[in-house]
């Protein structure tokens, strides 16, 4: 009998251990970090003034919540917001004509455009994305 129950235990500590080890093999120790390759793919209407200089494009974010509505924004390494995610984020509290970001974009403005999770980005510095967000719906550009 408690040669019945030894086996039994052991065999449950085996397929405890294989349980582990199949974890652990599917589960990586080291953090697995996304790189973001940029792709040549560019509108028609936007042509940035200079190429991409930056190996990863959207390094951290920043919350911002406004009249219930919230949003995780997109900033790049250089500290430029993207604009059209801004759009997108205003279009909660007003209307937003589907060309006011190529329209707002001027040939002197230092941009870049790029795509993120298939999503079209436009990298934009901060004061151009405030100025922006003030013509479109000002208490977003005070949030910035």
């Amino acid at each position: 009998m408690f040669r019945h129950l030894f086996k039994k235990l052991l065999s449950w500590f085996r397929e405890i251990w294989s349980l582990f080890k199949a974890i652990d093999g599917a589960v990586s120790k080291e953090p697995q970090s996304k790189i973001h390759t940029p792709t040549n793919t560019r509108s028609n209407v936007l042509t940035p003034t200079s190429k991409l200089s930056y190996q990863s494009p959207a390094i951290r974010h920043r919350y911002v919540e406004l009249e219930g509505y919230a949003e995780s924004l997109r900033i790049d390494s250089r500290g430029r917001y993207d604009l059209r995610q801004l759009a997108r984020f205003a279009e909660n509290f007003v209307w937003i004509s589907s060309d006011s970001v190529d329209e707002f974009i001027t040939a002197g403005m230092d941009y870049d455009t790029d795509y993120i999770d298939g999503q079209k980005v436009l990298w934009l510095d901060k004061t151009e994305c405030i100025e922006w967000s003030y013509l479109q719906y000002s208490a977003l550009s005070d949030l910035l």
